[in-house]
């Protein structure tokens, strides 16, 4: 869940020199920036009618996402009380006392629609929670690291492909923003961190019951929130994401004060089983903005966070049998209209492209947007939709952020050897191969620039020389069956650096 953000945020210069250290760890695959595919997911906020679930899922579909992202509450399908009850079977997906609701519902009706369902699992039950004292329950306490190895291997045996007809599911996310107080607790105990050890617990137990399963699934860990503080003798503090991601990983970092120069060095044997680190990156501004202090991990910050995955997997520290990736499953930027506090929709639509450019230029390979459609102004912080609500969900309206989303496209005037040129970077809808035509507005009307080839994970890029009394740019198809927003050459003198969430 997206968390309330203030204050402004400035940028953090450091550079980043990889040092880890570790005995035999051989050639590994490390996460390399700007390069490999861009793909896109969509939140799925229900469940709904049966109807309604279906136009949502063939909407995301539309919006060239091939993932969905389902919610999944542990504590909502198992059964309630202080104690498990008596013959409960928790690694059996049959198990008349689980209760699935929907989900069964929402994964054949994302598989309907061509999507991968990627599961994100929180919230315990109150009898797989530790004892604690007091009424203060806002975040799971102590869940059990072997009762939530048995519900994954429930929920993966269900969600398998051969269980009573039900579509597979390959993709889980391992806890919502495990470094809240809010979502996993306590995060300090005796004045040490405490929640990074109990995490790793839970997220070796979850991928050994998952691979179990099958080799096949992919268990992504992190889904770390933005901000949080370095270090606090108070359990209910928010623990840094970065701090929370190196300690996880059993890595420590050195910053030398006076070049800003971060190392790397293995703090600890123990093995974090893993095959993608996901983040949600929000921020108070624009793609470029990065987090006042370091530690904290805003959009401009995901480098950061990439250069301590890679010093894990040079430590050695990372067990999977994949590629590890680094992916963001939770980002979006509040519009106005409909909230009057919020991000201007043309300044949002430059950044959803920009947005998603910076990403793949940090070695992030997936972004999930948060969310479909608005929510209702008057009882909801959530407008972030790619549509406008409706009365109805069938009466909404697509966004300008929409085409942005689909067939990002950006265009930077850049220096180089004193003459202006004109970087170009863009996916197309589909991700797919194909000619892209670039085009630039002179006066009234559109003219061809360029013909670029994508390739095969639908990237195109170039470097052109900048043309005369030309703004605007924009990419269309060679087919002529969709064209990307326009994007201006001159970057907004005021960018937006009002309220986030409704807050200020």
């Amino acid at each position: 869940m997206r968390q309330l953000i203030r204050g402004s945020f400035i940028l953090l210069v450091a550079t980043i020199v990889l040092t880890a250290t570790a005995s035999g760890a051989g050639k590994v695959a490390t996460i390399k920036a700007a390069s490999g595919a861009m793909e896109t997911g969509v939140g799925f906020f229900g469940p709904s009618t049966d109807a309604e679930n279906a136009t949502q899922f063939e909407r995301i579909r539309a919006t060239g996402a091939k993932y969905v992202q389902i919610r999944m509450y542990w504590r909502g399908i198992a059964p309630s009380g202080s104690t498990k009850p008596a013959g409960f079977q928790p690694a059996d997906p049959a198990d008349p006392n689980y209760n699935w609701n929907g989900y069964d519902m929402q994964v054949k009706g994302a598989a309907a629609a061509g999507l991968k369902p990627i599961v994100s699992i929180t919230a315990a039950p109150r009898w797989a929670e530790g004892s604690f004292s007091g009424s203060d329950d806002t975040g799971a306490y102590k869940p059990s690291p072997s009762e939530f190895a048995k519900f994954l291997t429930a929920v993966g045996k269900r969600y398998s492909g051969s269980f009573q007809g039900l579509p597979r599911v390959q993709y889980w996310a391992i806890w919502n923003e495990p470094n809240y107080n809010t979502f996993l607790s306590p995060q300090n105990a005796n004045k040490k961190s405490f929640a990074t050890n109990w995490y790793r617990s839970m997220l070796n137990a979850a991928a050994a019951a998952l691979h179990a399963v099958n080799p096949g699934n992919v268990v992504i860990g992190g889904e770390t929130g933005p901000f949080g503080v370095r270090s606090t003798s108070s359990g209910s503090a928010n623990t840094m994401p970065l701090v929370f991601m190196e300690k996880v990983l059993c890595i420590g970092e050195k910053v030398n004060k006076r070049t800003k120069v971060v190392s790397f060095k293995s703090v600890c044997k123990t093995k974090t089983k893993v095959d993608a680190w996901s983040h949600h990156p929000y921020t108070q501004g624009g793609p470029t903005v990065k987090a006042k202090v370091h530690g904290n991990v805003s959009l401009g910050d995901m480098g950061e966070m990439r250069s301590v995955m890679n010093a894990a997997l040079k430590a050695n520290h990372v067990v999977s049998r994949q590629k590890v990736r680094l992916w963001v499953t939770e980002i979006s930027w509040d519009s106005k209209p409909p909230d009057s506090r919020a991000v201007p929709i043309a300044l949002e639509t430059r950044w959803v492209s920009e947005m998603l450019y910076r990403m793949w230029g940090s070695g992030v390979s997936f972004v999930n947007w948060f969310i479909l459609r608005d929510q209702p102004l008057e009882s909801s912080l959530w407008q972030s939709g790619l549509y406008y609500a409706g009365s109805s969900i069938s009466s909404d309206r697509a966004k300008p952020v929409l085409r942005a989303f689909r067939f990002p496209f950006v265009a930077f005037p850049q220096v180089v050897s004193r003459k202006t040129v004109v970087q170009l970077w863009g996916r197309t809808p589909k991700s797919s191969s194909g000619n892209v035509v670039i085009e630039r507005k002179s006066s009234s009307k559109w003219k061809r620039v360029k013909t670029l080839k994508a390739n095969g994970s639908g990237i195109f890029k170039a470097s052109i020389p900048k043309p005369a009394n030309t703004v605007l740019f924009r990419a269309r198809l060679a087919n002529g069956s969709d064209q990307s927003a326009e994007f201006s050459l001159k970057t907004p003198k005021h960018p937006w650096k009002g309220c986030v969430w409704g807050t200020c």
